[in-house]
């Protein structure tokens, strides 16, 4: 399978609760009719974690297709266009920001499950090259997520390497995601050595002052 994530901001001046609400209960049917879709994620980030600034996103979305080739015919078909002017709808289309991925499990215990789960991105430090990076997150990094205190999930999303050859813009190298039983229960595993261990390996591949996280509601549309 091949899998697609968007990074997205709302469109300009429209309210969370209309945004939420068109994506999840208007937007949805129209991506469903996409050709060779799979499985279909719609990732909401929670209301008490917004507080503060402007999160980096309002939302991301996970989408696997059938092969590259589902993709490309998507793209290339009459039915494309209509989804694209859904988007403007209520998606600030100049803020995507898109990404072909590689998934690893690292940890799995049933999917998918009631829940919150953890967005962050991984963007490599200076210098670093691509494998070395994604052989580090992968072998040394990730192990020591699993072994955070109430992780349920890891998931890691690692660029496709075809990305790199085309010389396309890449926001970010990849990004990990973390399913929890509650928020409390990621709340609590900050100050557990498990998680200080996590906090103290990031600077070994990962350039730390890049990184983008958040906490989210996980809506399985077509699981």
């Amino acid at each position: 399978m091949l899998k697609a994530v968007e990074f997205f901001r709302k469109r300009a001046g429209m309210p969370d609760d209309e945004f939420y609400d068109y994506w999840l209960t208007r937007h949805a049917g129209v991506v469903l009719g996409l050709e060779g879709l799979v499985r279909y994620v719609q990732n909401h980030p929670l209301p008490e974690t917004r507080l503060g600034p402007a999160p980096a996103f309002d939302g991301v979305v996970e989408v696997w297709f059938e092969d590259a080739e589902a993709l490309k015919r998507n793209t290339r078909s009459r039915y494309w266009p209509e989804v694209v002017a859904d988007e403007e709808r209520f998606i600030d289309r100049a803020s995507l920001a898109f990404l072909l991925v590689d998934e690893y499990a690292v940890l799995d215990t049933g999917w998918p499950r009631p829940g919150v789960k953890s967005i962050k991105t991984a963007t490599r430090k200076p210098g670093l090259e691509v494998e070395a990076f994604q052989r580090h997150w992968l072998d040394v990094h990730g192990p020591l997520v699993a072994a955070i205190p109430g992780v349920r999930r890891h998931v890691q999303n690692h660029v496709k390497a075809g990305a790199y050859r085309s010389g396309a813009d890449i926001f970010c190298d990849g990004y990990g995601a973390t399913w929890f039983d509650s928020l409390d229960d990621a709340r609590a595993s900050g100050p557990t050595p498990e998680h200080k261990a996590v906090d103290a390996d990031e600077p070994a591949f990962k350039d730390t002052g890049a990184t983008i996280r958040l906490m989210v509601a996980e809506h399985v549309i077509k699981p």
